[in-house]
């Protein structure tokens, strides 16, 4: 069995050289079946190295560094974990251009230690499985304990190059999200400021969201207050026939100076919702129906308005919001048959809690 698996990692091992010498093509499929022959030469090796280490063992090569058993098979287990690791990725970052922010990689790939790293291994594993010398003949004992130190070497240098390389894309993703998040609040702003009076105030209602970024959000606001109708077009927003879920936005944690004269807009545009021109004129057309399809309705943000600057004003919302929940029910194209709307839960705890 040592003697099999002894071949079998040396035919894998073979196969990495192959796949690397000369360099290969890493063009179109070419990049594919290389990919895929690097993966299937390292599986190879892992499962050629479990055995030769656990026959290593079993004739006492690492009594050499030790003689009590756990730590003689806890070393076999540990050395074979690192012959592997690194013979794979030496052979992977053979010609990987990794040089940014890491040091290790890119010596280990121009040192060519897949050529020569794994015979530190392979010779003295050859003169103890086939030629019956024992672990203290002086080349096995001389071989093994360099294989076993570059083994870790370079496993601990990879494993160091990768947390360097990991901490580096993830400075970089920071700075990018913090660059992108400056640039789009410059953008938001420069839209608010820019909105003059001709202008509907429709473009800037995703900006007043209870929770959007403060200082967008107070601009916002305050440039749609500033106009002296600012109440008459944001009705006038919530009683039109496509853009009436913009005003929930503003609704949903924005106080109106006048909430009775929203109660009626409010209890038209959840009908609207409802109606033959909306969810029920969407569902049965639908050529992609997802379980989010309904989320920009803003249904969750109206049930926050409905409950909290428009509740006892005298209207009673539900049997509006039942329609929508009914509507909801309407039938889908077959292949979309079973699919559940992620607004339907909030819905059904609104109408169980406000139940006639």
């Amino acid at each position: 069995m040592g003697k099999f698996s002894f071949v079998l990692t040396l035919v894998f091992y073979l196969c990495l050289l192959y796949l690397n010498y000369p360099k290969p093509n890493m063009v179109g499929d070419h990049a594919m079946g290389y990919g895929l022959g690097l993966a299937l030469s390292g599986l190879g090796i892992f499962l050629g190295s479990i055995g030769l280490f656990f026959y290593l063992s079993k004739l006492g090569v690492f009594g050499m560094l030790t003689t009590d058993p756990f730590w003689k098979n806890f070393l076999a287990v540990i050395l074979c974990a690192a012959f592997v690791f690194a013979v794979f990725f030496s052979a992977a970052l053979k010609w990987d251009n990794i040089t940014e922010a890491v040091s290790f990689s890119p010596w280990l790939a121009n040192m060519n230690s897949l050529i020569w790293f794994p015979l530190l291994i392979f010779i003295p594993s050859f003169l103890v499985h086939f030629l019956g010398k024992e672990p203290s003949f002086t080349p096995v004992r001389i071989f093994f304990p360099i294989g076993f130190m570059f083994s870790l070497v370079f496993t601990i240098g990879l494993l160091m190059d990768w947390l360097v390389y990991q901490s580096k894309q993830q400075k970089e993703m920071i700075s990018q999200i913090l660059t992108q998040d400056k640039e789009q609040h410059e953008t938001y702003m420069s839209e608010i400021e820019g909105l003059d009076s001709t202008q509907s105030i429709l473009g800037i209602l995703p900006l007043t969201g209870k929770y959007h970024d403060a200082e967008v959000r107070e601009a916002a606001v305050a440039k749609i207050k500033s106009r002296p109708h600012w109440e008459s077009e944001l009705i006038g927003i919530l009683v039109s026939e496509y853009n009436y879920h913009y005003a929930y936005d503003f609704l949903d944690g924005n106080n109106v100076d006048h909430p009775r004269l929203f109660i009626e807009p409010v209890r038209l545009s959840i009908l609207q919702m409802a109606t033959a021109t909306d969810i029920r004129a969407i569902i049965p057309n639908a050529d992609n129906l997802q379980e989010w399809a309904f989320d920009h309705f803003g249904i969750e943000r109206l049930l926050r308005v409905v409950d909290g600057q428009l509740a006892g004003q005298g209207m009673d919302f539900y049997p509006a919001i039942l329609e929508v929940r009914k509507a909801l029910d309407t039938t889908p194209p077959e292949q979309y048959k079973g699919i559940k709307y992620s607004v339907i839960p909030t819905l059904d705890n609104w109408i169980k809690k406000n139940a006639r």
